[in-house]
């Protein structure tokens, strides 16, 4: 009998500047950590808009090290997505494993994820911070 062994999940910053964030996503991307890295994300945005302003342009997301992806994962990649595009950052998506590049191929939203933000041009963004701010609560450390 096989056993289902969780990989442990962890977000961890690799670089940061001004304009940019690199990070890596390692593990399981599934229903068991999707809140936790929606929160970690929206708290990583929101300081580093404290630290530097509303001048982050890009959000670089590695998944070399990515093991599982689901449903759960892709809606909370959407979210952040969301969040990020609010405030005028554009996502890029680095090192996909084949099994996430087909579900957003399969899913239809690989150019949505990439499209270009421009700042202020979506309605809600009233200031980096704002948009990236309200986490809705505390972030549960990720490890």
């Amino acid at each position: 009998m096989t056993r289902y062994q969780p990989t442990e999940f962890s977000v961890t910053v690799c670089a940061a500047d001004a304009r940019a964030l690199r990070v890596a996503v390692r593990g399981d991307l599934d229903y068991d950590s999707g809140d936790d890295f929606a929160l970690t994300m929206f708290d990583m945005l929101r300081e580093h808009a404290e630290e530097h302003g509303p001048t982050l342009r890009d959000l670089h997301l590695d998944w070399a090290e990515l093991n599982a992806f689901d449903s759960s994962g892709l809606s909370v990649l959407l979210g952040v997505r969301r969040r990020a595009h609010a405030a005028g950052i554009s996502l890029h998506l680095h090192h996909q494993p084949e099994f996430l590049a087909r579900m957003l191929h399969v899913t239809g939203v690989a150019d949505y994820l990439t499209q270009r933000a421009r700042p202020g041009a979506e309605p809600e963004s009233a200031s980096a911070s704002s948009a990236i701010g309200d986490s809705g609560g505390e972030a549960a450390p990720v490890s």
